[in-house]
């Protein structure tokens, strides 16, 4: 018997966006040379950019009752939980064995042909009680594989491109995932950060 997915998740994952919180506006940037030109707030905080200097989105947050958006994750919680290796979904400390972090990741086609090893995900990793909710209850559970990562590496950031034009700014969100030194990031506002599953077994979940 095929198993019966949930219409709606009972829990509600950390990474996750809400509908009451809205990106910071595009007044708040500009243009700044360090020498080279680099894209920047007018008022920077320590947080703005990481430690490779890629700039990172605001996210305003709304007053707490907004509608959870299960399909789109929160620029700041989810650099949050890749940066430190915390779970997805209750924000704890990711499942760590002898054979690694536990991950939960699915083939694109993008993949190189050694998948999963080698692969990039912006999927930061889990624990095992909050990976089986996930299996249970999310509408992609049956693409998932269990991997546990030996070497998570930081590698690089999604977001998006954006160019200052007569017209104000223009943006550019079909951009690829860039690796940190990619000189494209000066332009970047970066929404993911990027991990390269290195050292990687497929497993069960126990």
């Amino acid at each position: 018997m095929p198993k019966r997915m949930m219409s709606r998740p009972t829990v509600e994952p950390f990474v996750i966006t809400y509908e009451d919180e809205q990106p910071g506006p595009l007044s708040d940037l500009t243009i700044e040379f360090t020498p080279t030109p680099r894209l920047a707030y007018k008022v920077m905080r320590p947080v703005d950019r990481d430690r490779r200097g890629v700039l990172w989105a605001r996210v305003d947050p709304g007053p707490g009752d907004g509608r959870p958006i299960f399909d789109a994750m929160n620029s700041e919680r989810q650099r949050e939980c890749m940066y430190y290796m915390l779970c997805q979904v209750c924000a704890e400390p990711a499942s760590r064995t002898q054979d690694g972090y536990l991950f939960l990741d699915w083939r694109m086609p993008q993949d190189p042909p050694t998948w999963p090893e080698g692969s990039l995900t912006n999927m930061p990793p889990l624990c095992v009680g909050c990976a089986r909710v996930a299996v249970e209850q999310c509408p992609h559970a049956e693409k998932f594989v269990q991997l546990r990562v030996k070497l998570p590496r930081l590698w690089g950031a999604s977001g998006t491109h954006y160019r200052l034009t007569n017209e104000g700014w223009r943006s550019d969100s079909s951009i690829p995932w860039l690796k940190y030194g990619d000189e494209r990031l000066n332009a970047v506002l970066a929404t993911h950060l990027v991990r390269e599953l290195c050292k990687v077994t497929v497993v069960d979940l126990p």
